[in-house]
């Protein structure tokens, strides 16, 4: 979809006023926020920034946690144009940002004031004051930190205080959806409702119109608690749609009402079909709708238990089948366990979800409230162990899984041919499928030929570290400072996205690749497949190095180990220089510029971006 290139700020500009449209999100040295721009000052004085766009602004911790949705704040400074994937592979954070018109970045940290408190939109405001009074009752109730992490996301949508461990575990089997709020949760209120009514036998038809009225309600009330969050306004949308579908049309065409729900949020943000969540969304309920029923039809148990299981197996399946290639080209990963967590997850998700809003209606009654408290802990203690149990199963994720646009277009085309063929049976459709199968692995050999015959030495480019990784076919191996070697998140933004297009396995932890190095003073020489790469990054020792001439291909610079012209001359023998982004800006433009001079190759990564050296043997 075609975006808008953002307008650029007066070269003058000396701050701007905008509004915080979005709860800041507290993360781990900072806070973030969205801010809506409204007015700027230049050096010729005020002017509307209305129509510019929205600033993902960064402030100080201990700042910016004063701040709240609706605040108008006076900001200094310049923000900037939000940057491209700095790496291969990277997440494209600045495309994901541009569909929600947000175009610029700053780090505002402590050069703000608060001008005055505001709401730009009052029905929003008051929903996340009902959900911050809900997080209060489930923080009340229930003490367990892991355990209230997992009710406040599964049922409020609140995620903040899920831990890694936690998160990366539901991820492995395939359990990652309950603890987005969606179409799940709003599914299950909805039924829940539709059945309580049909037993007190108000789903006649002259009581229709009365039934849609109380399931919007319901829908919309539940909206409400969960501070209105994009994915549960998305879901309680589609089943508003359902609800009046059912009023309208008794004998409607369910496909008819979930595309008419999808045409109306379009309409209302056409941005969102480029939102993972819509789009995960709407396939899931289509392949369930769709699927199931035929799925279903294929086993009719005779015992209830065994029914339940095999209806919970058809969801999964129905779901998995629909939104599994959208899945894999987005989150590069493939749960093989996800038929025995859906076993359990769901209907424990249904029990949370239930007992967790009854934990919020009756929190005024302690008593019952503490009760309801102690089940719902023990019930996500359970189904913690068990998703840790599943997730620590041999093989219990296929990761590193790399799928482009057109592989993924591939496996819906020979997913389709094979849904004809078993509804058609016609030979056309199977011969269709097996082309397409055909199509998609003629893709990925001829995306990964290329890298198995290749090698390759690369700088990364990342924040303030140093980074070197070298790949010979699908091994690779990293070398780096112990900050980055100790912190994963660094490492899956910054690297594993560049390794998933090789093939190479992506965890540091699991390199494979072995490489011929050896400590000297300041750094470490590395011989790799004929070239030879000196690192140095620590202050080096002159004296030393003045009596060694050792052949160099590539001289990679961190953490300001040289920082003088008379200390690059005895390195005047190297091929080629890399300074990284842990150098300072003034000594990376002061050793280019004396590097040149020398006749010598540099490229300095803060300037130029990711550095790669391929080659062939």
């Amino acid at each position: 979809m075609f975006l808008m290139a953002p307008e650029e700020f007066p070269h003058q500009t000396e701050g701007y006023i905008g509004q915080l449209i979005q709860e800041p999100q507290v993360k781990d040295n900072t806070v973030r926020v969205v801010i809506e721009l409204s007015e700027l000052k230049t050096d010729v004085g005020w002017r509307s920034a209305k129509g510019r766009g929205r600033v993902n602004a960064y402030f100080s911790k201990e700042a910016g946690q004063a701040l709240s949705y609706g605040d108008v704040v006076w900001i200094e400074g310049k923000p900037a144009h939000t940057t491209a994937p700095a790496n291969p592979g990277e997440f494209d954070y600045r495309n994901y940002l541009a569909y929600q018109n947000i175009h610029y970045q700053q780090f505002v940290g402590h050069n703000f004031s608060l001008l005055r408190s505001g709401t730009p939109n009052w029905f929003v405001a008051k929903s996340l004051f009902v959900r911050d009074f809900c997080v209060g009752q489930v923080g009340k109730y229930i003490a367990n930190p892991k355990s209230r992490a997992v009710v406040l996301a599964l049922v409020l949508g609140v995620k903040d205080e899920l831990d890694n461990e936690l998160i990366a575990s539901f991820s492995a089997t395939g359990a990652m959806h309950v603890l987005a709020v969606s179409g799940l949760h709003v599914g299950i209120i909805y039924l829940i409702f539709f059945g309580l009514v049909k037993q007190v036998r108000l789903n006649r038809k002259k009581y229709r119109w009365w039934m849609a009225i109380a399931s919007l309600m319901v829908l919309w009330s539940y909206a409400l608690l969960t501070g209105l969050s994009p994915s549960v306004l998305r879901a309680v949308t589609m089943f508003s749609f359902v609800a009046l579908g059912k009023a309208l049309f008794r004998g409607g065409n369910i496909y008819n009402t979930l595309s008419l729900s999808a045409l109306v949020l379009l309409l209302y943000n056409p941005y969102l079909i480029m939102s993972v969540g819509f789009q995960l969304s709407f396939l899931a309920v289509f392949g369930i709708v769709y699927l199931h029923p035929k799925l279903y039809g294929l086993w009719q148990p005779r015992h209830w238990l065994a029914d339940k299981v095999w209806s919970i197996t058809c969801v999964s399946v129905a779901a998995q089948l629909a939104t599994g290639p959208l899945s894999m080209l987005y989150f590069h990963q493939f749960p093989t366990y996800f038929l025995v967590s859906n076993l359990f997850i769901i209907p424990a998700a249904t029990l949370i979800l239930v007992g967790g809003l009854g934990l919020l209606a009756l929190s005024f009654w302690s008593a019952v409230a503490t009760l309801l408290g102690v089940m719902l802990n023990g019930t996500v203690v359970a189904v913690n162990w068990l998703v840790t149990q599943v997730s620590h199963f041999p093989g219990s994720t296929i990761d590193g899984v790399y799928l482009s646009i057109l592989d993924a277009w591939l496996l819906y085309a020979v997913l389709i041919g094979v849904i004809l063929f078993w509804e058609l049976h016609r030979k056309s459709y199977l011969q269709f499928a097996l082309a397409m199968a055909l199509a998609f692995v003629l893709s990925q050999t001829y995306h990964f030929a290329p890298y198995q015959r290749s090698y390759e030495f690369s700088v990364i480019d990342a924040s303030r570290q140093s980074v070197m990784d070298f790949r010979h076919g699908f091994q690779s191996k990293a070398l780096a400072d112990e900050v980055f070697l100790a912190d994963p998140e660094s490492q899956q933004f910054s690297l594993h996205g560049k390794r998933l297009i090789s093939g190479a396995k992506q965890g540091v932890a699991d390199d494979e690749l072995t490489l011929a190095s050896a400590s000297f003073p300041g750094g470490s020489l590395t011989v790799f497949e004929g070239k030879t790469i000196l690192w140095l990054n620590e202050l080096v020792d002159i004296h030393w190095w003045s009596k060694v001439q050792i052949p160099v291909d590539y001289l990679v610079l961190s953490g300001n180990a040289i920082s003088r012209t008379e200390q690059l001359e005895h390195f005047s023998h190297v091929q080629y220089i890399v300074l990284d982004k842990s150098n300072s800006r003034w000594v990376s433009r002061y050793l280019t510029l004396a590097a040149k001079e020398m006749g010598i190759p540099v490229h300095q990564v803060a300037t130029n971006g990711y550095f790669s050296s391929l080659w062939k043997r």
